[in-house]
């Protein structure tokens, strides 16, 4: 095979990876955006009764929200759609990893591995598993804060949403009663977490098609 035919097979794959990554993070950010309603419907005291609505809104990020909020809602429990989002979540960290290792190999191998790690132990307990997205969350942003490829911004909105969404969320609603100081925080942290997805996706498509237009210039 020549040189040129291992280039371009390699561009191939990339491309594929970061529009599989894209892809990821879209999907959670529309999944996170329908969580929106579940939002919307607590802050307006609307009681939704069709049970697979409220599986598909009620995301865990959400079911916080409605704790602090003073309202009755089941963390403990396997939901379809937070199952949903951490293999989404898997899939767009295991596209950033070629990127982000140039910069901390070691780093972005933990943040990779630690969402794969997570579902089966969310799986085994219907409790725990889910905040590991929130710690690789975290530590993609902080190796982005060093990476040439990924803007400052992006990271920036990376740490806080996982700071406020991990700490003011899971950590907070743990080992303090229910406050509404908590869900404006995680109401914050998800708003922020969402604009994460979508840089990260933006850029993902941009670094997709260049490796297009690269080819394109060969050709």
């Amino acid at each position: 095979m020549s040189q040129f035919a291992e280039t371009d097979n390699k561009n191939l794959m990339q491309k594929n990876l970061f529009k599989a990554g894209a892809t990821s993070a879209l999907l959670m950010l529309v999944l996170f955006l329908i969580g929106i309603i579940g939002i919307i419907t607590t802050l307006l005291q609307i009681t939704i009764n069709d049970g697979w609505l409220m599986q598909l809104y009620d995301n865990w990020l959400v079911v916080l929200f409605k704790i602090n909020m003073g309202l009755q809602a089941n963390l403990n429990v396997i939901n379809l759609i937070d199952i949903t989002i951490m293999a989404l979540f898997c899939a767009m960290s295991l596209c950033l990893y070629p990127e982000l290792k140039k910069t901390s190999k070691i780093w972005s191998l933990i943040a990779t591995v630690l969402p794969f790690l997570g579902i089966p132990l969310f799986l085994a307990t219907a409790t725990a598993g889910r905040s590991t997205l929130l710690i690789a969350g975290l530590l993609i942003s902080i190796v982005m804060l060093r990476n040439n490829t990924f803007s400052k911004s992006t990271a920036y909105v990376g740490i806080m949403a996982s700071v406020l969404l991990f700490f003011a969320g899971d950590i907070a609603t743990a080992i303090y009663s229910s406050s509404n100081i908590i869900a404006f925080s995680i109401g914050i942290g998800y708003v922020l977490w969402m604009l994460w997805l979508l840089f990260i996706a933006q850029k993902l498509y941009q670094l997709g098609k260049s490796l297009s237009e690269d080819k394109a210039e060969l050709k």
